[in-house]
């Protein structure tokens, strides 16, 4: 069996070295030799880390997101800020009762003022002037059909401090020339001359530190007053019925 072909120049071995012609020189194959045995290349170490930097960014993240958690429910839940709205008339149905009342024309929205006192004549008015006595009155005046007349009706809600200074306050009221509430008649915000202020129908309540007071008179009739002592039984009962309206307008003060 012949050797097997070696790879040579494509001449003959007598031309290899004849001056002044370039010697051939085999090629060199690049990369790894048949010959050589495999290496496997290492993979560069990681780089180290820090453990308390780590930490310390993981601490980091979960306060940003507590942080955005509470701005998103502070703004949600009304930004923290605190507005006094003053009381008007509930939208809830009207308990039932006699009569009908319906808010006077000219007074459709309830008044509420924290200056009580103002707001009172007599001894009444001496007490709602002390310090820390009343919180704030609530006012408004309805009408009523009462047996072919119409009546007009006063109602005064009163936040006292507590409720032993609204037991003094109810107590003080229903006494005889002891001053009281003014009705909107009295204090010059709704006009029915001759008629000056309500007076002939009267009825109070006390619920916890609130105090309802209603007075009533009929309406005069062509400029002519038409109520008299002896309608003082029937608008004390109207005065009864309407004391439900002192939650409609001042929910605050229970029923």
């Amino acid at each position: 069996m012949s050797d097997p072909q070696r790879p040579g120049p494509p001449w003959p071995p007598e031309q290899y070295n004849r001056s002044g012609e370039t010697e051939w020189i085999p090629r060199v194959q690049s990369g790894r030799r048949p010959d050589e045995p495999f290496r496997f290349q290492e993979e560069p170490a990681p780089a180290k880390t820090n453990p308390a930097l780590t930490w310390a960014l993981r601490a980091a993240g979960l306060i940003a997101v507590a942080v955005v958690s509470g701005l998103v429910f502070f703004y949600v839940q009304g930004g923290g800020e605190t507005t006094t709205t003053p009381p008007t008339q509930s939208s809830k149905p009207r308990p039932t009762g006699v009569y009908e009342f319906v808010a006077h024309p000219d007074v459709t929205q309830p008044r509420v003022d924290s200056d009580c006192a103002q707001h009172a004549y007599g001894k009444t008015q001496e007490l709602l002037a002390q310090p820390g006595q009343c919180r704030r009155v609530t006012q408004a005046l309805y009408t009523a059909d009462i047996k072919g007349k119409q009546a007009l009706v006063a109602v005064s809600v009163v936040r006292m401090g507590d409720k032993d200074k609204a037991t003094g306050l109810v107590q003080l009221v229903n006494a005889n020339e002891t001053g009281n509430i003014k009705d909107l008649l009295r204090e010059g915000v709704v006009k029915a001359p001759p008629l000056r202020s309500l007076s002939n129908g009267y009825a109070s309540q006390l619920t916890g530190d609130t105090v309802v007071i209603i007075e009533a008179d009929y309406a005069p009739a062509k400029g002519k007053a038409v109520g008299t002592k002896a309608d003082k039984d029937l608008l004390d009962k109207v005065c009864e019925d309407a004391l439900r309206l002192g939650p409609e307008i001042d929910p605050d003060s229970g029923g």
